[in-house]
């Protein structure tokens, strides 16, 4: 059976050099939430900005240009 396979141990015999990206104060983790959050939160006013600016007044296609042969005064402005 596999569970019971005999298997490789490793020796750990000398330790590697330290990590190098160890950050023990948490400084970096906090720095990189805080950023996300900035992030998001101006992503969110973005889009609740659009949102409001469609349900004020919605958009309305352009006027069509007047024909050059149509009678003058029946153009729409």
């Amino acid at each position: 059976m596999p569970e019971n396979a005999k298997t490789q141990m490793l020796a750990l015999g000398e330790q590697g050099p330290p990590p190098v990206f160890v950050d023990p104060t948490g400084g970096r983790r906090r720095w990189l939430r805080r950023t996300a959050y900035g992030i998001g939160v101006l992503l969110v006013l973005a889009l609740i900005t659009i949102w409001v600016t469609q349900l004020i007044e919605p958009a309305r296609p352009p006027a069509r240009p007047c024909p050059s042969a149509a009678p003058a005064g029946t153009c729409p402005r």
